[in-house]
């Protein structure tokens, strides 16, 4: 058996253009993937893109849809956990954002509301 070092695929952030992905070698199939999943090819960075205006829900659901095909075709797939974090809630200005607290429910948070 032979230990595979660079996956097949690679989700990452790109600070500035949001989720990317990147292929090991130029294979159609992975092509078609990542096209079948909104995912476009920039010859600038030479990697795959998701439109950055794309919701997070969609954005996360995206990545592990595609990640589960090409693990059902045998392909190695690496993705930042990054990508599970949601953005940043905007608040007005002068309004600190609410700190976040390890562990806490939704139904606590939603308690906090009364």
């Amino acid at each position: 058996m032979t230990l595979q070092l660079e996956p097949d695929v690679a989700f990452g952030m790109h600070p500035d253009y949001g989720v990317a992905a990147a292929v090991a070698d130029a294979r159609p199939f992975l092509d078609e993937v990542l096209r079948k999943h909104h995912f476009r090819y920039s010859e600038y960075l030479d990697v795959y893109l998701l439109a950055d205006n794309t919701p997070h829900n969609t954005t996360v659901r995206t990545v592990a849809r595609a990640t589960r095909e090409f693990q059902d075709a045998g392909l190695s797939v690496a993705a930042d956990p990054r990508i599970m974090i949601p953005p940043p809630v905007p608040t007005p200005d002068g309004v600190a954002a609410r700190a976040t607290r390890p562990g806490q429910s939704v139904t606590a948070l939603t308690g906090e509301l009364n």
